[in-house]
Parts: C-alpha cells; structure tokens; sequence
C-alpha cells in the first residue's frame, strides 16, 4: 500500500478513487515526488522506510509507483526504450468499455507503463447533427470523452482518438443517409467533393473533445477502392493514385485544423490486396503524417526491419503496432501475443523507431473481454520500457499491477491452441477453442476431426488446472471462472457430439441414451457460462453489442437441444437422422469448415468478422 497524501494532488485523487487496493490518503508507505534534474528516472529509500521519486514526467512517475507496488527498486536511473507507449482498443466492433472500467483498467496500464491510449471508433463517437451515427452502438458520447481525458491526464496518459477515413465504413454506411459518400459498402468515394467535406466533419467531431492533437485516421485495407461508383469505365483510375490523392487530402485537413495525423501503413507495403508503392509513389506520401506499421503474423525480424526501412524513405515519422491476438476468440492468445509483439519491438528499436501501439481489435464481435488479455497487455507495456526485462519483471507486474496469476493465462492459452486435438488450423486468425465451441453438434464440421476421447481430456484439464490455480484478486477469480466454464462447456459439447455420432452409426440404445443424457449436460454448461459471461461483459461494457453475442450462445444450446430432440424421436420410430449421414471428403480440412457453413451460432470469420 502506498500512502497518497504527499503525491500531486490530481494523481492522488485518481489513484485513490480507482485502485483503493494500492493507494490511499493516511495509510501505507510515504512516496514523495521531485523533478529529476534529465530525463531519467530513480528512486532513493528513505532511513525512515519512504521513499522519492525523482522523475521526468508524469508517466515515469507513475511507472515508478508500480515499482515500488511490485517490490522492485532499480538500482540504476533508467529511461523507458520507447517514448510512446500506447494501446488502442477496439469500440467499433460490438464492445464499447464503460467509462469505470476504463478508468480502473488504464490506471493499472499507466502503472505498468501506459503513456498514450486510442479509442478506435469507426462510427461510435458522437457527431453533431447525426444522431443516426453511433445510434444504439454504444458510441462515446463527447462528455465521456472529456471526463475519461481528465482522469487520463492525471495520469500521465495522453487519450486520443482513432477512426477510419476511407476503409472500415460498413457500419457507416448501412444507413441509407450516408450511402452517397459510399465508393463501395464499405469504403468512402474520395472523388466526391462532397464525401470529402462529410469526411473532414468526421475527423474535426473526432477530435473535438480530446485535449491532443493527435489523431489516428486509419485508411487500412481499402479494399474495392475505386472500383464503386467512383469508377468510370472510360478513364479509370488506379487506386494507388486514388489513395495518395486521399492521403493529400488527409493531409491538407490536418494542417488547416493543427492535428496530427497517422495512418496504418498497410497499403503502402502491398499488404492490402494491392501491389506496393513504388518508390516514386513513396516519394508523394506526406511526410507530415505519421504511418503505423502493424504485422501480427510475422516472426521473422528481418520482415519487419525491411518493411520499416522502406517506410522510412517516406521520410515521414514511423511507428509500430504489435497485436494482442484479441480477435476471433473468447480468450486472447497471450503467447503468441507475445512472441510476435518482442519480435516487432526490438525490430522497431533497431530501426530507430521510439513509438509503438499495441492494438486490442475485437473482430467477430468482440468476444475476448479486456479481462483475457491483461497477460498479453502487461508483457507488451514491460517490453516498450524494458526490452531486456526478464520474465520475473513481466510476471512480478502481472500478478502486483494487473492482479492475475501469470499461469491463470498459461492454461487458458491451451484452448486457443490445436495441440493435443490433432485439429490443424489454416488461418491463423482462428481459434480451435472458440471453432469447436461454435461447431454443430450434429454436423460436427470440426469435431470429427479431432481425437476422442483427447479432445475432451484437453478442455478437461485445463477446466481441472484453472480449478486448482488460488485467485490473487477479483478479476483474477472472474477470469478463472469464465475460463472453467468455457472449457467445461466445450468438454461436454464435444462428448454429446461424439456419442450421438457414435451412437447413431452402431444403433446403440445404450449410447444413444448415454447421447441424449450427455446432450443435457452441455446444454446446462453452455448455458452456465452464457449467463457468467453476460455478468464479465456487463461490468467492462456498454450492454450494446452484446445482443450479438446473446444470439450466438443462446444458438450453441438451441442446436444442442435439437440434437437431443431429435434422437430422442429416433428411439421412438426409428427414423433417419440426415444430419448425422453427412460424409466428409477425404481431403476436408478445417478451412473448410470455416467457409462452406454458417449457421445461427456459428459464423465463419469471413462471414461476420466485421461486426
């Protein structure tokens, strides 16, 4: 416990307000706060048990607190590797935090070394005159922005916005009003005047109620640019003429407005369906603006070190974005969060590059609660400080800052991996977890192909491991839970799949009995964990988004269900079960599981992952 009566005031308040456990006026260890006379921070122990802090700016400050929190004392002043510091979270693809939580939750990331944080909104912030923009999407309304920037300030944390200027306008444009800007569904018509005018509203509304300057515009994976109603068949234009003409444009407006702006870099390397920029192109990109380079696949450093250099020719500022591998699972994969965010961070460190953002994305619905992916956040902000650190530093901050226990993330990553189910998965963007939860009972599209009974022992010792790990804190018991449940359910799923199958194919009374029972048990299990996961996302959410999800877990219990009624119907008349026929290729894979189906529970990721 640390006391809070001689810190800055303002901070004071703050950490008081939002992390009683650490911080408290008239209790705890005496922490005073001096200027340090560089730019590095140290600490010097008081002969009465305090201690000051001699510090740069605030954020260092702050990371020395969480030092001190953690049991750690450099012995040497120290300056942070990278001078940027952020994160970007996802409020666009059904899952926007309330602003307690984000309170709660940034102040722990400052702690472990938070200097910037983005709200990535497509269409959920407010826009004067356009009630219909962010309508019933739990957009940020302009007073929470401002409250939530107070609160960060104090903090040493810089809050600035992050939305999408010509890609990313699905949502958008699903709205009849707005479909003349359109290019496409989902892209903006950069010929239009006035899509242009309505595009440069969208960046000032944006911004207005954040104190930086500094914006993110997006402009990522534009893909059918120019080939809409922009495109005359007579004298076409090629999108990467399309695209530096917007980036001009882009540029102009921040100038006029005194903003700063960054664009993801994608379309400029030939990530994004296009060939890349040559050099003369690269010449025409506006070195006022910043390009963010992301690679979440990559664990080669040479890639990243070639990409980056090729950026710089731009002679524009560069920086980095790791990913927290958030997306297209109930639980981020921490590992591989990991091991592709060191690689691209010491990449960025060789290239002289001092600014990265870890990007928290929520594609298909944002089903990974910001709680699964502490393991990942805290060992990326560690790695921007201390490129060096050893595992203890990250694992002494996880389980002191954060309040998890680190091997709580370690079993749970069983069940983002195929290890041990013999399921081999294509994309890498999939889960084996969240695909065989998903999966139907009756077709079993992903179950066949997994090892019975493997595959239920795998989901049952995570569910026994999780069970034995002592919670460390409140949010560690919350995620425990989550994680039992969801192993459980699934353990359960893929035994009433199996014995239905296996029943149905020998006409076994026994097993089909066995089927019928083992189906109503899983159905209890998911409908256990539907409602436990309901409570997590109620208390980090707005509850907009949800009825998405809603639908998708209420659907994995329907199909379970059906499967019970329907062999409980075949022991009484003996009839055909067609679903349970179904016969496989020989060569039939996971991806194509993945994208020859969808059904009420179950979406492929091409299908729904921009939700």
């Amino acid at each position: 416990m640390i006391r809070a009566d001689f810190l800055p005031e303002e901070l004071a308040v703050a950490l008081t307000r939002v992390l009683p456990e650490h911080f408290a006026f008239g209790r705890g260890r005496i922490v005073r706060a001096e200027q340090s006379p560089d730019d590095t921070t140290f600490l010097r122990e008081e002969p009465d048990g305090g201690a000051v802090i001699f510090h740069p700016d605030r954020s260092s400050l702050i990371q020395s607190l969480g030092d001190l929190l953690c049991g750690d004392l450099p012995k040497e002043p120290w300056r942070s590797a990278f001078s940027f510091r952020g994160l970007m979270i996802d409020c666009s693809r059904g899952g926007v935090p309330n602003p307690g939580f984000l309170k709660r939750a940034a102040a722990k990331m400052a702690l472990l070394g938070l200097s910037h944080l983005a709200l990535y909104t497509e269409d959920t912030f407010e826009v004067a005159g356009e009630p219909m923009i962010g309508f019933a999407r739990g957009a940020w309304r302009k007073e929470e922005i401002r409250e939530l920037d107070e609160f960060l300030s104090a903090l040493g944390v810089e809050l600035f916005p992050c939305i999408q200027t010509l890609g990313h306008l699905e949502h958008l444009f699903k709205n009849p009003r707005y479909q003349k800007f359109s290019d496409g569904p989902r892209i903006l018509n950069v010929t239009s005047p006035e899509a242009v005018e309505f595009l440069e509203k969208l960046i000032l509304e944006a911004s207005e109620p954040y104190r930086s300057k500094r914006i993110h515009l997006g402009a990522d994976e534009p893909w059918g640019l120019g080939h809409g109603t922009s495109l005359n068949f007579d004298s076409p234009v090629k999108p990467k003429e399309l695209y530096l003409r917007h980036l001009s444009n882009l540029a102009d407006i921040c100038e006029r407005n005194g903003l700063k702006g960054i664009l993801w870099s994608d379309f400029l390397l030939g990530h994004s369906g296009e060939e890349a920029l040559n050099e003369e192109e690269l010449a025409r990109v506006p070195s006022s603006l910043v390009l963010d380079y992301w690679n979440y696949v990559a664990e080669d450093g040479a890639e990243h070190v070639a990409n980056l250099e090729r950026l710089g020719r731009t002679g524009a500022e560069r920086m980095v974005s790791p990913g927290l591998r958030s997306w297209n699972r109930f639980f981020a994969n921490s590992a591989k969060a990991a091991l592709t965010g060191d690689v691209l961070l010491e990449s960025a460190l060789c290239c002289g590059v001092r600014s990265a953002m870890t990007t928290l994305w929520g594609d298909d619905g944002s089903e990974a609660l910001f709680l699964t992916s502490w393991a990942g956040t805290a060992h990326q902000l560690c790695r921007m400080r201390n490129p060096g650190a050893e595992p203890a530093f990250f694992r002494r901050r996880l389980e002191g800052i954060a309040g998890f226990a680190p091997e709580r993330f370690e079993w749970i990553d069983r069940m983002n991996s195929g290890r041990g189910l013999a399921l081999r998965i294509e994309n890498p963007n999939n889960c084996p977890g969240k695909l065989l939860f998903y999966d139907d009972p009756m077709y079993a599209f992903f179950t066949h192909a997994c090892r019975y009974p493997e595959a239920e022992a795998h989901f049952a010792e995570v569910f026994c491991k999780l069970d034995a790990l002592s919670p460390v804190s409140r949010e560690d018991r919350r995620l425990r839970t989550l994680g039992m449940l969801f192993a459980d359910a699934v353990r359960k799923k893929i035994r009433s799949s199996h014995l239905a199958r296996e029943g149905y194919a020998k006409e076994d009374p026994a097993l089909l009995t066995e089927a019928v029972r083992a189906c109503t048990e899983a159905i209890r299990a998911v409908n256990c964990f539907r409602r436990t996961y309901r409570n997590c996302w109620m208390k980090e959410r707005k509850a907009f988004g949800f009825e998405v999800i809603d639908v998708r877990l209420a659907g994995v219990a329907a199909r379970l269900e059906t499967l019970r009624s329907r062999l409980q119907e075949h022991r009484k008349t003996g009839c055909a079960l067609e679903e349970l026929e179904l016969s496989f290729p020989a060569d039939f894979t996971a991806r194509d599981a993945g994208t020859s189906y969808a059904t009420a529970a179950s979406k492929s990721h091409n299908t729904i992952w921009m939700m």
